[in-house]
C-alpha cells in the first residue's frame, strides 16, 4: 500500500514540476492592444498550467465564459470573473477554455481562447 501511496505522490509532484506558467501576453499583459490569436500559436496547454492575466484593475478586467460568449463578447452567464488586476488561472479542465474582458471584447477584440490537453 505503501510502496503505491509512493508511486502515487511522485506521479503528482511530477506533474507539478512539468506545470508551466504563461503571462497572458507576456510583458504586454492583458490589455486590449495584443493580439491574443499570434500569442497563442505555438504554445501547447496542459492540465495543471497557469495562466497570469496582469492588467490594469481600471481598465479590464478576465471573465471566463463559454464559446458562445467568445463569439458573442457576452459576459453573462460567465464561469467565473476575476478583476484584482494579478489573476492566476490554474487549468483543470480539458478542451477549449474562454476568456474575455467585458469591456474591451466588443470594441478591440480582447479575448482568448486556448485548447488545453492532458499530458
Amino acid at each position: 500500500m505503501a510502496f503505491t501511496a509512493f508511486w502515487i505522490a511522485l506521479l503528482v509532484l511530477l506533474r507539478a514540476v512539468h506545470a508551466k506558467e504563461y503571462v497572458v501576453g507576456d510583458e504586454e499583459g492583458w490589455n486590449s492592444n495584443v493580439d491574443y490569436y499570434a500569442w497563442v500559436e505555438g504554445k501547447t496547454f496542459y492540465v495543471g498550467d497557469t495562466l497570469v492575466f496582469n492588467y490594469n484593475q481600471d481598465d479590464h478586467n478576465v471573465i471566463v465564459v463559454n464559446a458562445t460568449g467568445y463569439d458573442k463578447c457576452l459576459s453573462s452567464p460567465n464561469l467565473g470573473v476575476f478583476n484584482s488586476s494579478n489573476d492566476r488561472v490554474t487549468l483543470t479542465t480539458l478542451g477549449d477554455n474562454y476568456y474575455i474582458c467585458q469591456w474591451h471584447c466588443d470594441f478591440s477584440d480582447q479575448k482568448l481562447m486556448i485548447t488545453v490537453m492532458r499530458k
